[in-house]
């Protein structure tokens, strides 16, 4: 299949992809795997299959073992492949934070997201999943669930002056090399380990 990432304009982006069924399925096992190789090579935390140009309710999440931006003490959770996934709960307290999207690369915006939501899925073998999420992982997954409806985070940005342009950061560049976190990215990066942006 050779999956990569589409160009933000691309159509299917906006589109509400399609429900999945062939559950167990080789081909649905291949395009998950591709779409995590996707993930891990593009440094994200979560992508949806329509990320990659392919119009179905598919996702993949995780949180990595570290503290992201705003949300401190956030568990980590391995990778998982969540199918035809619904958010049937949502709380009535909400957070802004900044979110990033490997499909808007170069862009960050504050978004305004309900804290704790309960999500109802399936695995890639048609298993039922209900997951209870907070900090970090409900964020995650509201992210990459919307993707499944074609709407991408600006849609949510209440104001136009909280959306950001960003840059790269070039690793090898001096003025980071005092960095302490720089260097464990750096380390992290030659021992094979990747780094995770906090972008989905």
């Amino acid at each position: 299949m050779a999956l990569k990432l589409i160009e933000q304009d691309h159509p299917v982006l906006r589109q509400i992809a399609a429900p999945v069924s062939d559950f167990g399925s080789e081909r649905l096992g291949k395009l998950a795997q591709e779409m995590d190789d996707v993930r891990i090579g593009s440094g994200g935390i979560g992508l949806a299959a329509p990320q990659v140009g392919v119009s179905e309710r598919i996702i993949i999440v995780e949180v990595p073992d570290d503290d992201m931006v705003g949300v401190v003490n956030s568990p980590s959770v391995p990778p998982m492949a969540l199918v035809n996934p619904e958010i049937v709960w949502e709380s009535d307290e909400v957070i802004k934070l900044p979110e990033g999207c490997l499909s808007l690369c170069g862009m960050m915006g504050n978004v305004v997201r309900p804290a704790s939501i309960v999500v109802e899925a399936y695995d890639l073998e048609g298993g039922s999943v209900t997951i209870h999420a907070d900090r970090w992982l409900a964020r995650v997954l509201q992210h990459e669930i919307d993707h499944l409806d074609g709407i991408l985070y600006p849609d949510r940005v209440l104001d136009p002056g909280e959306l950001w342009y960003v840059k790269r950061v070039d690793l090898n560049d001096p003025v980071w090399s005092h960095n302490d976190e720089i260097q464990r990215m750096r380390e992290e990066r030659t021992s094979g380990g990747s780094d995770r942006t906090g972008v989905a």
